[in-house]
């Protein structure tokens, strides 16, 4: 199964910091909260978002091994190898891990509503119980019960993850799916005059996107959004390493402050200029 070697390399080094040093106190079930980038050639892919994003790295990578991506010093994800079992499509993958109140409930739901469990459930020193669920659709999630308590509604630093949306030939399948794991309240809003995204929300605030994608798409996907401060400059770097633009910008989306790459290795990554005005939360 996809994920397998690399989740288990981290498991053993013992890699992984909380989430939250002090802990936070705070449990938001339903907001993305870590992100594992896997991949069949991991150093290339750190060299690309280095250059892209300015990240760097804690530890060396290894055949199977797993490093910590790093934002201005600060543990934002991680990366780790690994080479796709026959019959598994490859190239690299973004796994996007959501904070649940309850990781075993949240696989049961994901069983009793059409998805299976890939990995897990276990427990990891210092981060907390998880498990890698795959939904009706095939697209990989992690759910998170975190031990030090979830990253509170702050601003968000440039070079760190923002936001999430899943890619989806189904939205209202899949909002339904995932308001069984979290407590998802699901709102409908249109983004052009012809398309809409559907928008789960938790506590009092959106989350997560879903955006549909037609019959042609070769895979359903969460992606994940990195917040930069000039879209168009990102995304130039984002192709002179190698990548291409799926989602170019447009002053239709968000004013033409959002875009959306496929790296060098295949993972699919967003990136997005925001502007907090006063009293915004991330």
């Amino acid at each position: 199964m996809l994920l397998i070697a690399g989740a288990n390399a981290a498991m053993a080094r013992d890699l992984l910091p909380p989430l939250n040093e002090p802990p936070s106190g705070v449990s938001l079930p339903g907001k993305f909260i870590a992100f594992d980038l896997a991949s069949p050639a991991l150093s290339e892919q750190m060299d690309f978002y280095r250059s892209v994003f300015g990240w760097s790295y804690r530890s060396q990578p290894s055949e199977d091994g797993y490093v910590l991506v790093l934002n201005e010093g600060r543990p934002i994800a991680g990366m780790f190898g690994y080479d796709p079992p026959q019959g598994e499509q490859d190239g690299a993958v973004w796994v996007c891990l959501m904070s649940v109140g309850d990781v075993d409930a949240a696989i049961e739901a994901a069983k009793a509503n059409g998805g299976q469990l890939e990995l897990g459930p276990a427990e990891v020193s210092r981060r907390g119980r998880h498990a890698l669920l795959r939904d009706p659709a095939g697209a990989l999630v992690g759910v998170l019960r975190s031990d030090s308590g979830d990253p509170p509604d702050d601003e968000v630093p440039i070079g760190d993850f923002i936001w999430v949306d899943l890619f989806a030939r189904e939205p209202a399948a899949m909002s339904r799916f995932y308001a069984a794991l979290a407590p998802y309240d699901v709102e409908i809003r249109p983004v052009t005059e012809t398309v809409s995204r559907t928008l789960l929300t938790a506590h009092g605030m959106p989350r997560a996107g879903i955006v549909p994608v037609d019959e042609e798409a070769n895979r359903s996907a969460w992606v994940p959004y990195v917040r930069v401060a000039d879209v168009q400059a990102t995304l130039e770097r984002a192709i002179e390493g190698g990548g291409f633009a799926i989602v170019a910008p447009d002053p239709s989306l968000l004013d033409g402050k959002v875009a959306v790459f496929v790296d060098p290795n295949g993972a699919v990554t967003g990136i997005v200029e925001w502007t907090y005005e006063a009293g915004d939360e991330s």
